[in-house]
């Protein structure tokens, strides 16, 4: 039983040899596939690997093999300029400022708008320590590569003056600012008085200023960002120039989206302007969306918005109009002061519209600019949830805590408030995020 007949060979074989002869072979096998795996397949995971470890530590590059795994993906991407402007570009280097920080500020000019690339012509000349303090010249047809080499060199000076928006400005705070930037040329109550009622000539140069119902302000629609201008530059070119910039930026795309799923455009800026003067957190701007809606949908009740910053906005408007626009940068905007109770704060005719916690439905207008990611949150709230409330932590982090219910409100308000004054049950409240 030990041994069994080869007809092959005509001759007697051990069953123990026959048997490790196969084994044997496919563990050659195996070995060979396992080597040829990693040869064929690792090498890409590993590359993948350290490309991800660059995006997230642009420091690691100063290692070669990490700088040469990102230059397999470089291919023209450190020669690609970031964009069509040639307007002239102020960009000052900070003493000490961290080559992160500097890259930051660059992707937020739209000077580089591929961070990676621009990382990736840093490492490779040791250029990580060779960025120089001072003011230097820039413009967004520049490649990385050349902005890289511009930062390298000494400093420059040019004659643009830099305009800097944040989101959650209204019209007035916009027309403000741009008084104190000394622009020669610029006139403020022509600039406020064009965007107030854009005349026929403007909306006929932006046609999308469509999405904007006749005798509507272009609030809402003036955007955000840092920019340069030329200091002779007057009202109307200083308006234009933010119009064409929102045309050219990711909000632009949404009207199409509002359209595709039949929504009104400047609803949805209505809704987000409200959003972004609510929300703190970019995760919470959805719910708080969705809040919003739930109440215009009549979840709750009536449809009462029941927001605080839009009985502000009212409240700012009323005493603005009896302030002079050049003392409008001395204003502090967005306050509670000389409101009292926003619920019986009294309004005009006029504006009754923005007397949100008696008026149904939306403000007649936008408060403020919102940005992308308000707007993205108003054309697609988080309704699902059900929420119909929301009540600041006040812990710091400028989260909320949310609720359905007026009881789960009640005891968000005793736990976040310290037991202060509660809304009446018979209307949402939704207090400001400041």
């Amino acid at each position: 039983m030990g041994s069994v007949y080869d007809p092959r060979g005509g001759s007697f074989e051990p069953r123990s040899r026959r048997a490790n002869r196969p084994r044997w072979v496919i563990g050659v096998v195996a070995l060979v596939i396992v080597l040829v795996g990693a040869f064929v397949i690792v090498p890409p995971l590993t590359g993948a690997a350290l490309r991800a470890a660059a995006e997230a530590n642009p420091e690691l590059m100063r290692f070669s093999f990490v700088a040469d795994a990102v230059g397999q993906v470089m291919d023209g991407r450190p020669d690609k300029a970031a964009g069509t402007d040639p307007t002239p570009v102020n960009f000052v280097i900070e003493p000490g400022m961290s080559s992160s920080q500097i890259t930051d500020a660059l992707v937020a000019r739209d000077l580089v708008t591929d961070r990676l690339a621009f990382e990736y012509v840093l490492s490779q000349d040791d250029g990580f320590d060779r960025l120089l303090a001072g003011q230097h010249v820039l413009n967004r047809t520049m490649s990385p590569r050349q902005v890289a080499a511009a930062l390298e060199g000494p400093a420059q000076t040019s004659n643009s003056v830099t305009v800097a928006l944040r989101t959650g400005l209204r019209l007035e705070q916009v027309v403000a600012y741009l008084e104190t930037l000394g622009l020669a040329n610029f006139d403020p109550q022509q600039f406020y008085d064009l965007a107030t009622n854009p005349p026929a000539s403007l909306r006929t140069k932006f046609p999308w200023l469509s999405v904007v119902p006749q005798g509507k302000s272009l609030e809402g629609f003036l955007g955000s960002g840092i920019f340069d201008v030329d200091p002779g530059i007057d009202a109307e070119q200083l308006l234009e120039t933010l119009l064409q910039r929102w045309q050219e930026s990711p909000e632009y795309a949404l009207i199409a989206q509002a359209q595709q799923q039949g929504k009104d455009f400047y609803d949805v800026v209505t809704l987000a302007s409200i959003v972004e003067r609510e929300a703190a957190v970019d995760a919470e701007r959805p719910l708080i969306a969705g809040v919003f809606q739930n109440r215009l949908d009549g979840l709750g009740g009536p449809p009462l918005l029941d927001s605080d910053p839009v009985i502000i906005y009212v409240k700012d408007t009323l005493q603005l109009r009896d302030i002079p626009i050049a003392e409008w940068r001395s204003y502090y905007f967005w306050t509670l002061n000389d409101m009292g109770s926003p619920t019986r704060f009294q309004v005009p005719a006029d504006l009754f519209g923005y007397q949100v916690y008696h008026s149904r439905g939306l403000p007649p207008t936008p408060i403020c600019s919102p940005g992308l990611a308000s707007l993205q949150a108003a054309l697609n709230p988080d309704t699902a949830t059900g929420y119909l409330y929301f009540v600041a932590k006040n812990d710091g982090s400028g989260t909320h805590a949310f609720a359905r219910t007026y009881a789960e409100h009640q005891a968000n308000v005793r736990l976040y408030r310290g037991g202060g004054p509660s809304p009446s049950p018979s209307v949402p409240v939704a207090p400001p995020a400041t």
